[in-house]
């Protein structure tokens, strides 16, 4: 029975990208704050990192380059963990970006190949849609880090006064299933800007999964 379950997750890669993505968003706020946690969301990046690169599904050319930007988005995080620096932080969150975007393209790619929408291809949706998220936090977080301020956050909801990656990630979420701004607003025209762009980007995303999916079950019919 136990090797049927590890069959059955080994086909389906990106119901494990997507609950890596969403067991690291519901541990990071316990880890973030005790001895060694930094460097235990370290490893689980490394995981995620591992894991969306193999849900991607990319061969060849498309391949090597997902491994080129895997190598310096885990070297980068993991030297910025280890040494600090502004320079590192700002490599490492670009690094994340560009490695995370291009996985939201694979995904995309593999999703829109063919007009077979296989179980897997529907976690791809779902691990699609909050790797956008992570995308743009990794944006806010150059963008707060070279223009601090740029987001501005309720005193009472941040009464330590810092705006952090985790701060941003949730924001990100906010904007990008377009809940509407909380807590955090963006005051920066910069940040602004990019905020403009992600609220663009959640509302064409779901406009083309749902116009793929009626079109698919129209095809289906006939």
């Amino acid at each position: 029975m136990r090797f049927v379950i590890l069959r059955q997750l080994r086909r389906l890669p990106n119901l494990l990208l997507l609950s890596a993505l969403l067991a690291q968003v519901l541990a990071w706020p316990w880890l973030d704050g005790i001895p060694g946690g930094r460097l235990m969301l370290v490893g689980f990046d490394w995981v995620i990192l591992v894991l969306a690169l193999r849900a991607a599904r990319a061969s060849g050319a498309e391949a090597r380059l997902g491994w080129w930007l895997l190598g310096p988005a885990v070297a980068l995080h993991a030297a910025e963990v280890a040494f600090g620096g502004s320079g590192l932080y700002v490599a490492s969150q670009l690094g994340q970006a560009a490695f995370h975007g291009f996985v939201v393209t694979c995904l995309m790619r593999y999703v829109l190949r063919d007009d077979v929408m296989t179980l897997d291809e529907l976690w791809a949706l779902a691990s699609l849609y909050v790797l956008l998220a992570f995308v743009f936090a990794y944006l806010y977080a150059v963008i707060e880090h070279l223009a601090p301020g740029a987001f501005f956050i309720n005193p009472t909801n941040n009464p330590d006064g810092v705006t952090g990656w985790w701060e941003l990630l949730y924001f990100s979420f906010t904007c990008l299933t377009s809940v509407g701004f909380g807590e955090i607003t963006p005051v920066h025209d910069v940040a602004r800007s990019v905020v403009m762009l992600q609220q663009v980007t959640g509302v064409l995303y779901l406009a083309i999964v749902i116009s793929r999916l009626i079109g698919m079950n129209a095809r289906r019919r006939e």
